[in-house]
C-alpha cells in the first residue's frame, strides 16, 4: 500500500480583471478651486477608490484640464468606477468647505447652493484614450520612433517633469497615487 499525504488544497478564485484606459476631461467645476488643489482632490479619490478595492491604477497624468487613467476594474464597464471617484472628489469638497465655514463664518466669499449645484453636475467627459504613445510612456515603456516627432518629445518632457503622473512611480520614487506597476 502507498501511504498518502491527506494536505488540503487551498483554490484561490481570481476576479477577473478588466483594463480601462479613459481620458476624463474636467468639466467646469475646476474654475472655481486653484488648480493645483484640483489636481489634489483627484489624487485623494484616486487613492481611496484603490484602498478600497475599486480599481487598480497602471497609470495615470492629471492635468490642468483632463485626467488620463490606465485602470484595470472588476467591472466590464468603467462608469461605476467614474461613478466612485466624482463622489469621492465630492465628498471632499464638501467636508473642506464645512472645515472653511467653521474656521472663519464671516469671510467665506462663495455661495454654497451655487458651489454644490454646478459641482453635482457630472465632473468629468468620458473619451477613450488612443494616444498609445501616451499609453506607453505612462505605464513605464520607453517609446522611440526612427525619426524625431515634435509631439512625442513635447509628451516625454511633459511627464518627465509632471507631479502628478505616474512616470514618477515607474523610475523607482513614490508619486502621489498608489500605483500598480506593469512588468514586461
Amino acid at each position: 500500500m502507498k501511504k498518502t499525504d491527506d494536505k488540503s488544497i487551498s483554490i484561490i478564485i481570481k476576479k477577473q480583471l478588466y483594463s480601462h484606459e479613459a481620458e476624463l476631461k474636467l468639466g467646469d467645476w475646476k474654475n472655481q478651486f486653484h488648480l493645483d488643489y484640483v489636481k489634489t482632490l483627484i489624487a485623494m479619490a484616486l487613492n481611496y477608490c484603490t484602498e478600497n478595492n475599486d480599481l487598480v491604477v497602471n497609470g495615470y497624468l492629471i492635468t490642468d484640464k483632463a485626467l488620463y487613467l490606465i485602470v484595470k476594474t472588476n467591472d466590464k464597464t468603467f462608469d461605476s468606477s467614474i461613478k466612485k471617484i466624482e463622489n469621492h472628489i465630492h465628498f471632499l469638497l464638501e467636508n473642506h468647505t464645512k472645515e472653511l465655514k467653521s474656521i472663519d463664518k464671516y469671510n467665506f466669499e462663495t455661495n454654497d447652493e451655487n458651489t454644490f449645484f454646478s459641482i453635482r453636475k457630472p465632473l468629468f467627459k468620458i473619451y477613450p484614450l488612443k494616444n498609445e504613445h501616451l499609453i506607453q510612456l505612462l505605464t513605464g515603456k520607453k517609446v522611440t520612433l526612427t525619426y524625431f516627432d515634435r509631439k512625442l518629445e513635447d509628451l516625454k518632457l511633459l511627464i518627465r517633469n509632471h507631479p502628478f503622473c505616474s512616470a514618477i512611480d515607474y523610475s523607482g520614487a513614490i508619486g502621489p497615487v498608489e500605483v500598480g506597476l506593469l512588468h514586461d
